[in-house]
């Protein structure tokens, strides 16, 4: 019986030295990753596409009808509500994407 318990303590040992490893790895990652989301501007949207949370492959909206809340990508016939008008004036101002890291917010 006690070989049995000695080997539990090692187990339990080994288990709390690979936890430590990992998380001593995840953290390094996670510094590594943050700093390349800064570098390199990536946005939330491209996050989260890239992991898949998101799979919407439809373009975002460029032009707006206030009257209605319409929206249209730009993509595809023009709608009946933007016919014969100015697509300058319905055009959405495209926000700056800014480097996304939770708790950043």
């Amino acid at each position: 019986m006690s070989d049995l318990k000695s080997l539990r303590a090692e187990l339990g040992h080994v288990n709390d030295l690979l936890a430590d490893a990992r998380a001593r790895e995840v953290a390094t990652v996670l510094a590594k990753l943050k700093e390349d989301v800064a570098l390199l501007g990536i946005t939330e949207h491209e996050i989260r596409r890239a992991l898949g949370y998101d799979k919407s492959a439809r373009s975002p909206a460029k032009y707006y009808d206030p009257s209605t809340g319409k929206k249209w990508s730009g993509v595809g016939a023009r709608p009946k509500w933007l016919v014969g008008k100015r697509l300058e004036d319905f055009a959405i101002d495209a926000p700056h994407a800014q480097p996304w890291w939770p708790g950043e917010e």
